[in-house]
């Protein structure tokens, strides 16, 4: 079974900084059962489009009104796992993790 893969980049997008870089060096060391969990400020609609050229497919959901999150898989194994996933779990565990911070 492959890693589920987390980035945030809210604070990236909040600072008006382009995470492409960031987002592309995680997808490159993904595995192919691999789930990827990417946080967003908005709906990662070019993203969305670039990653399924590259074979992945995805599930967005808006958590709040500065918070989607968008999930990509490309294995079989993986696809299976994303279809069954919530993704407001991870809202919330990323939430905890900010105020566990201040």
């Amino acid at each position: 079974m492959g890693q589920i893969v987390e980035l945030d980049v809210r604070p990236y997008l909040r600072q008006k900084l382009e995470p492409f870089k960031q987002i592309m060096n995680v997808v490159d060391c993904l595995e192919p059962n691999d789930l990827f969990v990417l946080h967003a400020t908005f709906k990662p609609t070019p993203l969305l489009g670039f990653m399924k050229a590259k074979g992945y497919t995805h599930k967005v959901e808006e958590q709040a009104e500065d918070h989607w999150i968008a999930a990509f898989a490309k294995g079989k194994e993986a696809q299976v796992r994303l279809a069954s996933l919530s993704l407001r779990a991870f809202a919330e565990h990323v939430e905890e993790a900010a105020v566990d911070e201040q």
